[in-house]
């Protein structure tokens, strides 16, 4: 956690202000070893300087948000490795996406500094909506539960759509006790709609069936022996 840290608060360019509030150790992860031994007794230190356990909401929501944006880009590789051979028309989203997920992880980090936060933008949050109703026009209307699954693009995007709504839940206390902006938690709900509505669009771009649920009282009863 450490390194993702230091990762955030020296790429962001929209939270430069917490350099100047890192302890000694979080400086360039180029410069530095990968390992700094500050958190082998539970803790990690925010960007205030401050120590925190690890198991802090902070670093929840750090983390939570850490691994959506890993697993979107598992889900961009899937896309552009597509088994039709065509690229998919939304992996550039994604990428832009897995800024804005580092932004609002600075944003969390933030938020344990006396500085005042950076606000983010609600364009983001618009321009997923206007994503969807993109890709909703080319698909079939959703009537009933679908299934994860149909393919690696599809079946790795419902897997972001479920960890997405881990890192909202994580945010939600956060902004309920005034620590972070609402827009992330905003954000992060649309996210999940944006994620579910291209699953099903990847899966119609590689040809495959989306698996809708059964529930098991309509399933055919299995073959006598």
């Amino acid at each position: 956690m450490e390194v993702v840290n230091r990762f955030i608060c020296k790429t962001s360019t929209l939270h430069g202000q917490i350099l100047a509030h890192l302890s000694r150790h979080w400086n360039s992860t180029v410069a530095c070893s990968v390992f700094s031994r500050e958190g082998d007794n539970g803790y990690s230190i925010v960007s205030s300087g401050e120590k925190r356990p690890k198991d802090d909401g902070i670093f929840n929501a750090i983390g939570a948000t850490d691994e959506l944006s890993s697993y979107i880009g598992l889900a961009r590789e899937f896309a552009k490795e597509a088994e039709n051979g065509h690229d998919h028309t939304y992996t550039d989203k994604l990428k832009r996406i897995q800024c804005i997920l580092m932004d609002i992880s600075a944003s969390i980090l933030k938020s344990c500094s006396s500085l005042n936060q950076v606000p983010l933008s609600e364009r983001h949050t618009k321009d997923l909506e206007e994503w969807i109703e993109e890709y909703s026009t080319q698909l079939p209307p959703l009537e009933k539960y679908v299934i994860p699954g149909g393919g690696k693009a599809c079946t790795s995007l419902h897997v972001a759509r479920t960890i997405c709504r881990r890192a909202e839940r994580c945010v939600v206390p956060l902004v309920r006790n005034g620590e972070v902006d609402k827009e992330a938690q905003v954000y992060l709900n649309r996210l999940s709609d944006f994620l579910l509505t291209i699953s099903r669009f990847a899966c119609r771009v590689d040809k495959k069936n989306e698996s809708i649920y059964i529930p098991s009282s309509e399933e055919p009863s299995a073959a006598k022996t």
